[in-house]
């Protein structure tokens, strides 16, 4: 499975959900990591949104998406070297060490 397709599979599960009045703890504005070939001479590593993540291609396997939850700051500022092009990360500050999408 591609990143995309597991992207597309949650967003269609979310939408599923949402629809049946659950709460969710994830949402298509989640910030995920994309990784494709980790170690190979030419790995991808992406991060945004699941949404934009559907549109994301990363090449040949082996791929794996990344959820995240509460970050440090140290991995936000790892995150926004593998941003999407043009998709800035929309997170939220909990406290003064701790980050959320």
């Amino acid at each position: 499975m591609t990143v995309r397709q597991a992207a597309d599979q949650l967003i269609q599960i979310i939408e599923r959900r949402r629809e049946a009045g659950e709460e969710l703890g994830v949402t298509e504005d989640t910030v995920c990591v994309g990784v494709a070939r980790l170690g190979a001479d030419d790995q991808q590593i992406r991060t945004g949104t699941l949404r934009q993540l559907v549109s994301c291609d990363l090449g040949a396997p082996l791929h794996s998406l990344v959820v995240t939850g509460r970050l440090h700051p140290l991995e936000v500022d790892l995150l926004k070297l593998s941003t999407e092009p043009n998709a800035p990360l929309q997170l939220q500050e909990i406290d003064s060490s701790t980050w959320t999408s």
